[in-house]
């Protein structure tokens, strides 16, 4: 009876206020609902009476749901009505309908129609739709120049995604000479402006993340911790040499997750070359470091044979890189990727020669049977190598 008590009275208690918490939301919620419904109702009278404003406001209602059912149809259809009285934010929105498929069939020149008379009307939304369509292609003939052109229109009414758009091509040399400095002073403007494209092409912030970066930082997070404890994770015995392995990789793994963290965070495409090259050399150091350990886990003679590899490599590639960079103009994407190359080699060379002195040290012969090493019988007696 006792125990009933002790564990009656709190759950109860907490039934008690979660249903009241719930019941709380709910009214909101309801009343939120009835409030929107009227002001729904509200725009529908003044939208029927001809007014451009609440036909634009009633068309927002519809396009989200709120108050009324979402209906993308519906919403194009009151666009249209606030458009046809030439409303610059309608325009745009009729064409934004028409270019993604909102509530009709998608016909970017039928977009572009629309795009173009909010433009006229110096919409920086409109301007930078049409900056897109001409850098893509979509209902015009593709044109670099021209995306250019409507892109800096936008980006001068200090419209955040045209700035970031303009940025972007300033640093791929589409439609202009590419120019850092000039492209950093763009999406700088955006990023100040909090857009996260923009933030991230910088490496300002953490969460300007995408969600694809974080699933590539998530994962390998995860399987680094699992490495780093083998002897739990894959029931290795403490004097496993594979154990010692794992747990290597299981470190390295973790290490680049961290420096991909700081380099998302300080290092961001248009960052400088000083700041981006140390984070890019470091990243493929550790991923060349980590082959060897991954290799003597089912070859254990492998470190003699990568660190060949390695000294191969490096000659071969360093030739290559010199070869390609010098004999063209951007000498800085041939030095990207001299330091990208000379990473991966420099860290899977220096791996393999430590390992190889640890094994001759050891007196290790290339198999698990090494000089200190002892195998048990079935029997549990020690038979000495």
């Amino acid at each position: 009876m006792r125990l009933f008590w002790k564990i009656g009275i709190p759950v109860s208690c907490a039934a008690l206020i979660g249903g009241a918490i719930a019941f709380v939301l709910v009214h909101r919620h309801h009343l939120e609902q009835q409030r929107l419904a009227q002001e729904a109702q509200a725009y529908r009278v003044r939208a029927e009476q001809g007014e451009a404003e609440a036909q634009y406001d009633l068309a927002r209602m519809y396009s989200r749901g709120r108050g009324v059912p979402q209906s993308y149809a519906e919403a194009l259809q009151w666009y249209r009505a606030a458009a046809n009285q030439n409303l610059e934010k309608a325009q745009y929105s009729v064409g934004y309908s028409y270019y993604y498929g909102y509530g009709t069939d998608g016909d970017f020149k039928e977009a572009l129609r629309w795009f173009r008379l909010a433009a006229d009307q110096k919409d920086p939304r409109a301007e930078d739709q049409i900056g897109i369509a001409y850098a893509v292609g979509n209902g015009v003939t593709a044109d670099y120049s021209e995306a250019v052109r409507w892109y800096r229109l936008s980006a001068d009414q200090g419209y955040a995604a045209a700035q970031y758009n303009l940025g972007w091509m300033y640093a791929n040399g589409r439609g202009v000479t590419k120019d850092r400095v000039e492209a950093r002073k763009w999406v700088a403007k955006a990023a100040d402006q909090g857009y996260p494209y923009a933030k991230q092409m910088l490496g300002r912030s953490w969460p300007a993340l995408s969600k694809i970066k974080k699933m590539q930082l998530i994962i390998p997070l995860i399987g680094g911790i699992l490495l780093l404890f083998p002897s739990r994770t894959f029931n290795l015995g403490p004097k496993s040499q594979v154990r010692g392995s794992t747990a290597m990789v299981g470190l390295g793994v973790l290490f680049c997750v961290a420096l991909d963290l700081l380099s998302s965070a300080y290092a961001g495409i248009l960052a400088p070359p000083l700041v981006v090259w140390p984070f890019g050399f470091a990243r493929a150091f550790v991923w060349g470091a980590l082959l060897p350990f991954v290799l003597r886990m089912v070859w254990p003679n492998s470190p003699s044979w990568t660190l060949w590899a390695s000294g191969i490599l490096f000659i071969g590639l360093n030739g290559l890189v010199v070869a390609r960079g010098f004999n063209r103009p951007q000498i800085e994407s041939a030095v990207r990727l001299l330091v990208w190359t000379n990473g991966h080699v420099l860290g899977l060379g220096i791996t393999s020669a430590v390992l190889l002195l640890r094994m001759r040290r050891n007196g290790e012969r290339g198999g698990p049977s090494g000089r200190d090493e002892i195998a048990r019988t079935g029997d549990g007696e020690v038979a000495h190598s």
